[in-house]
């Protein structure tokens, strides 16, 4: 098992402003610089107009049979295409011990909630601060930028006390080992700062891994 399951089931979640936790031991040292070197190239992640933004590959979903066609053409990646270590990453991130893991975490039955993990490289488009969208449940970030990133580069995640973006209660540069559990609710307020600097040369690196509701994500469909 790559994860720490451990330090997930023991970690106390941040009542303030919302619910929400950070880690920086979920994964080795050896095992981080080996995923890192290994995170899929740049040529893989489709192009959008902004020319310093790729949108994220999805590499497993289990609400992919309710996916609509434009999804399914652009944002999957079969992840028997990945690297080994990636394979393996990828299968422990929607196991059920991690579930169980991340449910005693949260505290919340994540029995019934389907799992997305995608994979982003680049900046992201700057949308403001948001809440996410309804019908997901948590969202586990994992990041594997340079070791070195420093907050004033941009491209940290902002955990913010309400929708203004100077209420910033929180900065986490996305360095490699970096992770962050945000359970999604009305004030769960946050943003991603762009990237501003020549110097944070790797590209920011991340894995989204998303809970939805179940009977939500399939009332959202049903109504595209």
């Amino acid at each position: 098992m790559m994860l720490n399951l451990e330090a997930i089931r023991n970690g106390v979640m941040q009542e303030y402003p919302y619910n929400w936790i950070f880690f920086d031991n979920l994964i080795s040292q050896t095992q981080l610089i080996e995923l890192r070197n290994s995170f899929p190239l740049i040529e893989i992640f489709p192009k959008r107009e902004k020319p310093h933004h790729r949108p994220a590959i999805i590499v497993y979903d289990e609400a992919e049979e309710f996916a609509d066609e434009h999804t399914k053409k652009i944002l999957y990646y079969p992840s028997k295409s990945l690297s080994n270590i990636w394979q393996a990453l990828v299968e422990e991130l929607h196991s059920s011990a991690y579930r169980a893991s991340i449910a005693k975490l949260t505290r919340l039955n994540l029995e019934q909630q389907l799992i997305r993990v995608s994979l982003s490289r680049l900046d992201p488009i700057v949308n403001g601060s948001h809440s996410d969208s309804e019908g997901i449940t948590l969202t586990h970030l994992l990041y594997f930028g340079r070791e070195d990133w420093k907050t004033e580069w941009g491209g940290c995640l902002q955990i913010l006390l309400n929708e203004q973006l100077e209420s910033i209660f929180q900065e986490i540069p996305p360095r490699n080992g970096m992770s962050i559990v945000i359970v999604r609710s009305e004030n769960s307020w946050h943003n991603v700062s762009p990237v501003s600097s020549q110097e944070a040369s790797q590209d920011r690196l991340t894995v989204i891994v998303r809970f939805y509701d179940r009977m939500t994500f399939l009332k959202l469909r049903a109504n595209q």
